[in-house]
């Protein structure tokens, strides 16, 4: 107790300190939790453009398999099946890393489904 302090000044004193605890502690968790709701909006707006590229690579992807199992219907030897699913587990890499792979494997199919019609013995009528 301090020296020359009555019970009642000290306890006025003692409840003054913890109101401005309070305080202190009031103040920093409203700007923490205005820090936390910028965090929350902005990963909000990071996961809806994350599910409109999703949106678009599916609509992309399924477009490209679609001109794939066009290009190879004549292709009575080969059965062809449905789109596969996404793969569960894929190596760390950008989206665009990945788009560019569809890209470059529809294009390889292309030519070599070019290079077979043109070594295809024409037919006779």
């Amino acid at each position: 107790m301090s020296e020359g302090l009555s019970a009642s000044q000290r306890y006025r004193e003692i409840t003054g300190r913890v109101d401005e605890a309070v305080q202190r502690t009031r103040a920093r968790d409203k700007e923490r939790a205005r820090q936390l709701e910028l965090e929350v909006e902005s990963n909000g707006e990071r996961l809806a453009r994350a599910a409109d590229r999703e949106r678009l690579v599916r609509m992309s992807v399924e477009t490209q398999w679609e001109t794939a199992v066009e290009a190879l219907w004549d292709e009575r030897w080969l059965s062809i099946k449905p789109l596969p699913k996404p793969a569960a587990s894929v190596p760390a890499a950008d989206q665009n890393h990945f788009d560019g792979e569809v890209e470059r494997t529809r294009q390889a199919l292309e030519e070599v489904l070019a290079k077979r019609t043109l070594l295809r013995p024409r037919k006779r009528d």
